[in-house]
C-alpha cells in the first residue's frame, strides 16, 4: 500500500518503488499487489516488479486516509485475490489518520526523521530522503 498524497517527495516515491522491486526479484516474487491511497483507496492490481521501476504511474496525490486500503486489502483476501495473512507494506510520510489497524503481517516504510501519529504494532523501517 502506497501513500500517494501530495506531501509525499516523488523521488522519495521513487526511491520506495525501486526499494519494493528490487526486494521482489531477489525474492523471486513475480507480481504485487498494489493499493495507492489518498483521499480513497485505488487498486493497481498485480504488477511485475520491474513494472514498477520502469512503467508505473501513480493514482491519487489527494489527502491521506489509509484504513480504506487496509479494508480494500482485507476484502480482496476474502475474495481469494490476496493472501489472508500479508505480508502487507505500507509506504507513507506519516501524515495520515490518527489510528490505522492492520491484522494482517505488516510493516510500514516512512522517510527517514518522519513518524506515525500512532503506536505501530508492525516493524518500522526508515527510507533515507
Amino acid at each position: 500500500m502506497l501513500d500517494t498524497s501530495g506531501s509525499m517527495d516523488p523521488k522519495l516515491l521513487g526511491k520506495a518503488l525501486g526499494a519494493i522491486a528490487s526486494y521482489a526479484l531477489s525474492r523471486d516474487v513475480f507480481a504485487v499487489r498494489f493499493i495507492c491511497c489518498d483521499a480513497r483507496a485505488y487498486d493497481r492490481g498485480w504488477v511485475r516488479p520491474e513494472d514498477l521501476v520502469h512503467h508505473f504511474t501513480l493514482q491519487g496525490r489527494g489527502g491521506t486516509v489509509l484504513q480504506p486500503g487496509v479494508e480494500l486489502l482485507n476484502a480482496l483476501a476474502l475474495r481469494g485475490d490476496f493472501p489472508r495473512g500479508g505480508p502487507v507494506l505500507v509506504i507513507t510520510d506519516g501524515f495520515c489518520e490518527e489510528h490505522v489497524t492492520v491484522a494482517m503481517e505488516h510493516a510500514w516504510l516512512l522517510p527517514q526523521g518522519h513518524r506515525l501519529p500512532f503506536v505501530p504494532r508492525g516493524k518500522v523501517f526508515s527510507l533515507s530522503e
